[in-house]
Order: C-alpha cells, then structure tokens, then sequence
C-alpha cells in the first residue's frame, strides 16, 4: 500500500483593492484553505490536502469565487505524513 501523503501548496489570489476581507470569508470555506496575508488587492492563501487532485479542486474552487479576478498556485510541495509527523 503507497504511504499517506500530504500535500502543502499556496496560491496567489488578486482581489480588488478593498474586497480582502470579504474574498478572505469565502476562501474560509474552501475545505483545507486558510488566509495567510491580505492587502492591497491580494491574498496569498494556504492549501493542505490529501491528493494532488484535491489540490487541483481546492484551486479551481478558489478560482470561481465571488470577488476572485485571478488565482495562481505559486508553491507545491509532496510530503509522507510520517515525515510530517502525523498519520492517516
């Protein structure tokens, strides 16, 4: 059986100027998402998931939200959970 992995991405969000906070609320609901900055007509957002596809998901939900102009994985990087020190 391959071993758990977890998979640890960012993505760039462009939002306009004023609209972070909001745009931050949604991106709250976007399962294994979380804002990590917001200004200035950006928010550089943490993605952890299970799969490289739920990544993909997770970025192209991200994508379609209300208020989101733009959305760019700028960082992805595949780790075994034990490595991590968790379990599945």
């Amino acid at each position: 059986m391959p071993e758990a992995q977890g998979h640890i991405s960012s993505a760039i969000l462009r939002v306009r100027p004023g609209d972070e906070a909001p745009v931050a609320a949604r991106v709250a609901g976007v399962a294994g998402c979380e804002v990590a900055i917001a200004q200035q007509g950006r928010l550089v957002v943490l993605i952890e998931t299970a799969s490289r596809g739920a990544t993909g998901a997770a970025l192209t939900e991200l994508t379609l939200l209300d208020g989101v102009h733009s959305a760019c994985m700028v960082y992805e990087q595949v780790e075994s959970l034990n490595s991590l020190g968790e379990t599945a």
